[in-house]
């Protein structure tokens, strides 16, 4: 029994005995970055494209993978197949089989010699599609007029067509993405786009920046592969400064969604602050630091989300409360006028009453002068007349 057959059937066996929820377990654990891998076929080397063919022969159940699955390892398994050795084929071949696909061509070293009959042309598979730009470009277009339509799925047969005739053509994998999210298929979206980053270019970078903060990709901006593989942030506004906080915050929503950075959530802080924060989840500053600049919010304090929230970055207004401290210059120089003047109408009020008690004092002086003045007087009388005018020495006892 040769190798390559002892190797298939053993690949087969594991693939057969498998439960489905099981292989599928298999296939996330032992999986790596075969999925990457396989999107960007063209690109891999064939010792990393047969290890990964391996590994899916191994773990992945045949039954759960969907036609846009199929079609990225389709080309995958199908290059092996034509440029590996013929070990690589035969692995190739047998997952290929396994999906009930079939080679786009014969290999050179498989197709029959029938030296005896006569040499005639003969009808071949087709080979393997060259890359066209021309096509490629009249094709995105049609799907251009397709998605305006509101066609998606014959926009996205139309994006992905174009892709594969020019493989480094970033913007139908884009846009492909898009009508993907449409048709709410968000694990096809996310692989695409990663296959699109793969391509490396300048233009495929400015694309994922632009994935970032582009609202057709909402719907995808909770999950933790869309945001690893573009960096976008799911953001909260919080108020925590009351009315004149509510008020800020909305016009802070408004001014964030402008600028293209969406908003995930707007809602009161539990309780009042009168300082601004700015939670980020780490890895997610960057973005953090971008918000604070397009708000302009100046220096603030900044802190890392340690708590569970699907939030990446939270903002957290708060609005400081009046004190006794005034730093209005003119309302300073008011208060300090009415100071004055209040203190002044306390020195003169003081200034009545101690004139107004010194008034009294002399006056009660002045009654007791003159109460001692007739005593003295009385007093003088009686000594000049001890009988106090009656005549009777006994009247003066």
């Amino acid at each position: 029994m040769s190798f390559g057959f002892r190797l298939l059937f053993a690949l087969g066996l594991c693939a057969v005995c498998a439960s489905p929820a099981a292989a599928q377990d298999r296939w996330d654990r032992h999986k790596g970055d075969c999925e990457s891998v396989f999107q960007g076929w063209r690109q891999s080397g064939l010792d990393r494209l047969a290890d990964c063919v391996i590994i899916w022969e191994m773990h992945r159940d045949a039954k759960a993978v969907d036609a846009d699955q199929k079609a990225i390892v389709h080309g995958a398994f199908d290059r092996l197949y034509q440029e590996g050795d013929k070990r690589q084929a035969h692995m190739a071949l047998s997952a290929l089989k396994r999906l009930d696909l079939r080679p786009r061509g014969l290999r050179e070293d498989a197709r029959p010699e029938d030296r005896s009959a006569p040499a005639v042309a003969t009808e071949r598979a087709p080979a393997p599609r060259k890359i066209d730009p021309v096509r490629a470009q009249k094709l995105y277009s049609q799907g251009v007029r397709q998605l305006e339509r509101g066609d998606v799925p014959a926009a996205l047969a139309l994006f992905l067509d174009s892709a594969e005739s020019d493989p480094l053509y970033a913007q139908p994998l884009y846009r492909a993405a898009q009508c993907y999210v449409r048709l709410r298929k968000g694990k096809p979206a996310i692989e695409t786009l990663a296959r699109m980053k793969n391509i490396n270019s300048d233009v495929s970078a400015a694309l994922v920046e632009r994935a970032r903060t582009d609202p057709a990709f909402a719907a995808l901006e909770r999950s933790s592969a869309f945001k690893a593989l573009t960096g976008r942030a799911a953001v909260q506004l919080l108020n925590a400064g009351g009315g004149e906080g509510k008020k800020a915050v909305m016009e802070f929503k408004g001014r964030l969604e402008e600028a293209g950075i969406a908003v995930s959530s707007v809602a009161d802080d539990a309780r009042r602050r009168q300082n601004t924060y700015i939670f980020s989840r780490p890895g997610f500053e960057q973005q953090g630091e971008a918000i604070r600049r397009e708000l302009q919010l100046g220096l603030i304090h900044t802190r890392a989300i340690d708590w569970n929230t699907p939030y990446d970055v939270i903002l957290v207004y708060g609005v400081r409360e009046k004190t006794a401290w005034i730093d209005d210059e003119a309302e300073k120089a008011g208060k300090a006028a009415a100071d004055k003047k209040k203190a002044e109408e306390a020195a003169k009020k003081a200034e009545e009453e101690k004139q107004a008690a010194a008034k009294a004092d002399l006056k009660k002086k002045l009654e007791m002068l003159k109460m001692m003045q007739d005593l003295e007087a009385e007093d003088a009388a009686g000594a000049a007349d001890p009988t106090g005018g009656s005549g009777d020495p006994l009247d003066a006892l």
